[in-house]
């Protein structure tokens, strides 16, 4: 029987550095609208939701004809992927940024496709390959770690693996996380039922919570990085990308 396969992307009206960012006006379109018309081309999704807390983007994307669903407020977007999961009958759930708009479909089949194909795996990710040392030091870029079969041993705002010289960079694989995620449904549900846990608090990073409760999470490389917009001047950078020949 084919597995169901659900997109779910978290949007919230109120950010501190960012205020209304999942309707900020890009070339024309809310960013949401290009965050959810780029899930909609995944090859592996069957269906794509957007699950908000807030009525003037539930308006918005009823507007231009998207799926979406009220969550009440939640500190977390898994949190709010997890509420509307719970209300769904499929078996992976996709957890899709609000606020990265030049995410690639292929991107969301080659994490999807990775899971699909092996049955043991409960939480699948991304990795991309650090090239710079400005990344390689840059606590907002969270580094991870695999072992032998693509496991994550841990992921860390710290400069990981540590003493490498930053000249060897394009010698020795260092990878920065990509913050897509698969999970079966069932382990979704079970991880937003946990308390939090130490590394996860320190690090300040909630997927250390599966590793911290031997919950293996998959980690295949990506050719394509993604650019989230956090600040307004993240947007006018993909307006650029995007208006680009």
């Amino acid at each position: 029987m084919r597995l169901q396969s659900v997109g779910i992307i978290p949007a919230r009206y109120a950010s501190s550095r960012f205020e209304g960012k999942p309707l900020a006006d890009l070339l024309g379109k809310p960013m949401v609208q290009y965050v959810y018309e780029s899930a909609c081309r995944a090859e592996t999704l069957d269906e794509v939701i957007v699950a908000t807390d807030d009525h003037r983007i539930y308006d918005a994307v009823t507007r231009f004809g998207g799926n979406v669903q009220m969550t009440g407020e939640y500190e977390t977007g898994t949190e709010r992927v997890a509420v509307v999961a719970e209300r769904l009958k499929c078996d992976i759930v996709v957890n899709i940024q609000g606020d990265e708009p030049l995410l690639k479909p292929a991107q969301i089949d080659l994490m999807l496709r990775s899971m699909l194909d092996k049955p043991e795996v409960q939480v699948c990710t991304l990795k991309h390959r650090v090239k710079t040392p400005a990344d390689y030091r840059d606590i907002n870029v969270v580094k991870v770690v695999t072992d032998l079969r693509g496991d994550a041993l841990y992921f860390s705002r710290a400069s990981m693996p540590g003493k490498i010289p930053e000249t060897a960079l394009h010698k020795f694989p260092v990878y920065r996380h990509v913050g897509l995620y698969a999970y079966r449904r069932a382990q979704l549900l079970a991880f937003t039922s946990w308390d939090r846990t130490p590394y996860e608090l320190t690090e300040g990073l909630e997927q250390l919570r599966f590793l911290e409760n031997g919950v293996p999470i998959h980690v295949v490389e990506t050719d394509t990085p993604l650019i989230g917009v956090d600040v307004p001047a993240d947007l006018e950078r993909v307006k650029q990308i995007l208006e680009a020949p």
